[in-house]
């Protein structure tokens, strides 16, 4: 069959961590694909001001699927769709990673925004004049200080998602928010049936992606997780 959209993760995907850009040779067999006349989009945990100029080289993607799903933007750079954190929601992180002072930052449209104290993130807000909620944050914690929050804060319905098991940073994103639920949500929109997308992959973060996709593909270095959503095992 001819696929019609293909979302890639960045980090351990198409770009290996001992490389500080997309190797030139991933971008061009991107670019190939697109020029094929498949949709490219990229799916991320970074929120879109996270993605630095130059880190992709040629690669101009159609859409984007970042913040691990809460954030969907086009080529021209419109949102598509936001889910964002709700009051309730961010202070409830602020007060836990606070209490416990572990580092916590929040995406919005223009940057990323590390919490160093109520009073120093109130001070930024005023100063920025921030009036919309963040859609995306991250924290560095365990899994057992992650289990610590959903004992207090369970009600809420948070998903710490863990890049690779014993990792210390995760994506926290509402409930039924994930790369998986943006792939559904990016496809409605484009009018494409989420069986004619592929989906390549490599941490737990990209489990729900790799499932939703007609084809999930996980690198071959990626996690046993991922192995395990996906329908084909690529190279490292």
């Amino acid at each position: 069959m001819k696929y019609k959209l293909l979302l890639l993760d960045i980090d351990g995907t198409l770009r290996p961590g001992s490389c500080e850009r997309v190797p030139k040779e991933n971008a061009e067999a991107v670019c190939a694909v697109q020029k094929a006349g498949v949709k490219i989009a990229i799916a991320t945990g970074r929120g879109r001001i996270g993605v630095g100029k130059g880190l992709l080289r040629s690669i101009r993607p159609d859409y984007w699927v970042c913040a691990g799903g809460a954030q969907l933007v086009d080529y021209k750079g419109a949102d598509l769709a936001l889910h964002r954190l709700t009051t309730e929601e961010m202070y409830a992180l602020v007060d836990f990673f606070e209490d416990y002072d572990l580092p916590l930052r929040f995406t919005y449209h223009d940057a990323n925004y590390a919490y160093l104290g109520y009073e120093e993130f109130a001070r930024r807000e005023r100063e920025k004049n921030l009036e919309e909620m963040p859609f995306g944050a991250f924290g560095f914690l365990s899994q057992e200080m992650a289990d610590r929050f959903q004992e207090k804060y369970g009600y809420l319905g948070l998903n710490f998602l863990f890049s690779y098991p014993g990792s210390d940073g995760c994506d926290i994103l509402q409930q039924g928010i994930d790369k998986g639920a943006g792939l559904r949500e990016l496809a409605k929109l484009a009018g494409i049936d989420p069986a004619d997308c592929v989906a390549v992959g490599d941490g737990d973060n990209d489990v729900a992606m790799l499932k939703a996709a007609g084809l999930g593909i996980a690198m071959g270095s990626g996690s046993a997780a991922a192995k395990a959503a996906a329908d084909r095992i690529g190279p490292d």
